[in-house]
């Protein structure tokens, strides 16, 4: 059993006793409060009668003491009564007239051992009772207990159906638990697997990536040490090609440091406002004299004015430099590389174009994903594949959006927005007027 399926298990039996435990709860506190309201009459019944203020039919004739009777008096048909002496012995109750000695004594019999105290429930006779025990005196000072009685059959059946709903209701919402709770927790592991497996892909191709570069320089090392006594005019080709894959092998280390760190939202990106065409200026220079030496036409449109946006000028410096490299690598002897730089609704646009091999639609979904080339016998360039999964995080560091266009034979365009400032126009304008005083 994997880790992520011990887990699932896990937060699948985790959430559901939670939502099992708040349905419980739930339902044990409308059970609770619905008996309350329910025998709430019954209960004020009883009470009623130990006070005084409630008697029923055929009460007994209470005098001095507890359970003394000195207010106006209520009846109430519900309301049963029996006196006992202190022995328990049945003296008289209000169901004599209509059960007879005989028959009120067997009706009265489970009542009799109740002591005074609180209302307790009882069943009896086929029936549910609330029973309340008062101690009192007769008119002849004779001491008694009189056990009040009110039938709360009906409110029991009510509340034991109440009861089995809940019951039912629980058992179904266990098992609707279990459900949700398996999804709940296949959701919340979602994202927690798709970074273990990103992970995992990044160190596999990672490895597969520094590998190769290792394996040359470990190849021509050995070679040169067969041959100790060659001059070093006689392996400069050698040197050579493992100097270019330890540059090579250095920008990889540096692209991998970089993605890991802001996988680990370890890289900071200071925003602040930005004239993307001084920055874009500055970093086109460089590359418009290595187009001329290597006789491909380079052009630069739209950077006159000042296009502010809120950025991070080495993020951006660096953007800038993947994009315009790519455009470069790719651009045969001869070709055309356009770099254009405008302002569209509320963002800077940003383009910059090749007339290389293309892409096709094929590879153009998965450009920005990391380590994924093209085919390198086709496109005549070998890379590591991360300058572009570095650019599109830089560019969604900067609220921006980027995407490719292209077709095969033809050429390729990247482009990228980014918000402008809110107050650009008035930095602007403001900027104008610090060069027009100068």
């Amino acid at each position: 059993m994997t880790l992520f399926r011990k887990t699932l298990i896990r937060l699948t039996i985790l959430n559901s006793a939670l939502l099992i435990l708040l349905l419980s709860l739930l339902g044990g506190t409308i059970y609770f409060y619905e008996q309350g309201v329910t025998f709430r009459d019954s209960n004020k019944i009883l009470r009623g009668a130990a006070s005084g203020e409630v008697k029923p039919f055929n009460s007994p004739a209470l005098g001095q003491g507890q359970g003394a009777i000195d207010r106006p008096q209520r009846n109430n048909q519900r309301l049963i009564w029996v006196a006992t002496n202190s022995s328990n012995a049945q003296i008289s109750s209000n169901m004599d007239t209509y059960l007879g000695d005989e028959g009120a004594k067997t009706f009265f019999k489970p009542f009799l051992n109740v002591t005074p105290g609180d209302i307790i429930e009882k069943k009896a006779n086929g029936a549910y009772y609330h029973l309340l025990a008062q101690k009192g005196k007769l008119e002849n000072g004779k001491a008694v207990k009189i056990i009040f009685g009110v039938d709360v059959t009906p409110e029991k059946n009510l509340l034991n159906t109440l009861s089995m709903i809940i019951v039912y209701g629980l058992i179904g919402g266990a098992i609707v638990s279990v459900i949700v709770g398996y999804f709940l927790a296949r959701y919340a592991l979602r994202p927690v697997e798709k970074a273990w497996d990103r992970q995992n892909r990044f160190v596999a191709d990672a490895s597969h990536e520094l590998r190769t570069p290792l394996s040359i320089i470990q190849l021509k090392i050995e070679g040169l040490l067969r041959q100790p006594r060659q001059k070093v005019q006689e392996v400069g080709e050698d040197i050579a090609v493992m100097l270019d894959e330890t540059r090579r092998l250095s920008k990889l280390v540096g692209n991998l440091l970089t993605l890991a760190r802001s996988d680990a939202n370890r890289l900071e990106v200071s925003l602040a406002p930005l004239d993307l065409s001084a920055v874009l200026k500055k970093v086109t220079e460089p590359f418009s004299e290595m187009a001329e030496f290597e006789e491909k036409s380079f052009r630069l449109d739209g950077a006159g004015d000042p296009i502010y946006i809120n950025g991070d000028e080495q993020r951006v410096h660096q953007l800038l430099v993947i994009l315009l490299d790519n455009a470069m690598k790719f651009t045969p002897k001869g070709g055309k590389i356009a770099v254009n730089c405008t302002r569209e609704n509320k963002y800077a646009r940003l383009t910059v174009s090749d007339s290389g091999c293309g892409i096709s639609e094929q590879d153009a979904k998965h450009i920005f994903d990391r380590f994924y080339q093209v085919d390198s016998a086709r496109t005549g360039q070998k890379g590591t594949g991360l300058g572009l999964s570095i650019a599109e995080w830089i560019v969604a560091k900067h609220r921006g959006k980027i995407d490719v266009e292209s077709e095969l034979g033809k050429g390729t365009t990247f482009n990228v927005r980014l918000p402008l400032v809110k107050n650009e126009p008035e930095q602007q304008e403001g900027e104008k007027a610090d060069d027009s005083k100068s």
